[in-house]
């Protein structure tokens, strides 16, 4: 658990060309600041349905750039063992970092749904 994103993982592939996926998730990382800054709030599952200070939390969303999923990606790398050689590494022989996939959501009937207090059934 990372302390500025929450839970993120790290998943290595076996064969070449032997690419890292990092998985974090939007919606974890802005329930993780409001809960660090103390801002009351309420979660469901993969979302927040309501939020004492709204203003804060479209400032920590928009405060998620491609800067700070680097940062925490390079944080997490260096956890790890390094996958080249130290004779290597003045080679330039390091990670690249590029976006495979991104999701984007704007779940408004989501939230209408909990503005009128509707709850979903699992």
């Amino acid at each position: 658990m990372d302390e500025d994103f929450g839970p993120l993982f790290i998943k290595f592939s076996s064969y070449l060309p032997f690419t890292v996926r990092i998985y974090l998730n939007g919606h974890e990382y802005a329930k993780h600041q409001l809960s660090k800054t103390g801002v009351a709030h309420e979660a469901h599952d993969n979302g927040i349905c309501s939020c004492a200070d709204p203003v804060r939390l479209q400032q920590d969303l928009e405060g998620l750039d491609a800067t700070r999923i680097e940062a925490v990606v390079r944080k997490g790398f260096a956890l790890l063992p390094h996958a080249f050689s130290a004779a290597g590494r003045p080679v330039k022989y390091v990670y690249e970092l590029s976006i495979l996939q991104a999701v984007f959501a704007t779940p408004r009937c989501l939230i209408a749904r909990c503005r009128a207090g509707i709850r979903l059934k699992k």
